[in-house]
């Protein structure tokens, strides 16, 4: 009885490790900043390069998109804390289906670059 409540544990804590461990989609834009609007937080970038790290990639090698935008707008909740002509990176959240750039639907997640 005691050896199969351990085995149980043991199993359980594998499979709840193992869904920690799974790497999600994510899309990286990096570039500079051309144009502030702080009242409805949009930004504006000159992109420099873009990449994406999938679930089927793996997830130290990410992929290069080779034909993108020059120039994407994100929306952002505090562009007081950026300034113009600022490299960032972009962490860019997409919860759709869609193929389509709908600031309303994605979510951005900025850092500073140096």
């Amino acid at each position: 009885m005691f050896k199969s409540k351990i085995t149980f544990i043991m199993v359980a804590l594998a499979i709840t490790l193992i869904g920690c461990f799974q790497v999600e989609e994510a899309t990286f834009i990096e570039g500079e900043i051309t144009n502030i609007n702080n009242e409805s937080g949009e930004m504006e970038i000159e992109v420099e390069s873009w990449s994406t790290i999938s679930d089927a990639e793996s997830s130290s090698k990410p992929y290069v998109f080779k034909e993108m935008p020059d120039s994407q707008t994100i929306r952002v909740s505090n562009p007081d804390k950026y300034d113009e002509g600022k490299r960032i990176q972009v962490k860019v959240i997409k919860k759709y289906e869609e193929d389509v750039w709908d600031l309303n639907r994605l979510k951005f997640e900025v850092e500073k670059v140096i």
